[in-house]
């Protein structure tokens, strides 16, 4: 590995780190505190550690913290769009960024699998995002003819999406809906449902709601 080599691949680790810490995690619980602690030790080694490859066990186990401390679908796929932005096609570079992409993956997968979704549209999105999320990491792998990582990420891609797809099934659609004037939450929900008891549901899927009093006339709403 020659300097350069070392200095990108160095950087692109630490941005990881960063990126990690900034997931989505709750900084103040014991778990986050855990995060910073193992995200700091391998910043502070991360020259000799990739100099002598081995980093992947330390930076595993910072994902795995990560998550554990509530990172978020969106803050991990930050994370994996971090190490993904290393161009530098040098090996030694990508072997870093590359690793890092697939811990990623990996929580993004553990992520989803324990995520409450109430619409179908929701599940849909999250859906083209790991696609999308996929795909440069699979192509990487068939690229350098890494056989066991390709077939393991297509494996872990198959099982994310059979998931999402089978859950996405009972779940109802958002739909939009109009009235003709502004009106309370509940009568708004007694309106649309029959139901005032689904003024929570209908409130949480118009978040730009300025007081639940005055409900917009147009919005969305669960189909059913």
């Amino acid at each position: 590995m020659t300097f350069a080599q070392r200095r990108i691949a160095v950087a692109a680790l630490r941005a990881v780190l960063d990126a990690l810490l900034a997931s989505g995690v709750d900084a103040s619980s014991a778990d986050g505190a855990t995060l910073r602690q193992l995200c700091g030790a391998l910043s502070a080694d991360a020259v000799d550690r990739v100099q002598g490859g081995t980093f992947g066990t330390p930076l595993r186990a910072c994902f795995a913290a990560a998550t554990a401390a509530g990172a978020t679908f969106a803050g991990m796929d930050r994370v994996r769009q971090e190490a993904q932005v290393v161009t530098v096609p040098d090996l030694p570079v990508q072997r870093v960024a590359q690793t890092a992409a697939v811990f990623a993956l990996c929580e993004i997968t553990n992520i989803l699998a324990d995520a409450t979704f109430t619409s179908r549209q929701d599940i849909e999105a999250a859906l083209a995002r790991v696609n999308a999320a996929f795909v440069p990491a699979e192509d990487f792998a068939a690229g350098r003819f890494d056989n066991a990582v390709w077939r393991a990420l297509v494996a872990m891609h198959a099982a994310v999406v059979r998931d999402l797809t089978a859950r996405a099934r009972p779940l109802p659609r958002i739909v939009a809906y109009t009235v003709a004037v502004r009106m309370p939450l509940l009568t708004l929900s007694n309106r649309l449902f029959g139901d005032a008891g689904r003024a929570d549901e209908l409130l949480a899927e118009n978040r730009d709601t300025v007081h639940p009093l005055f409900m917009p006339a147009s919005g969305r709403a669960l189909s059913s």
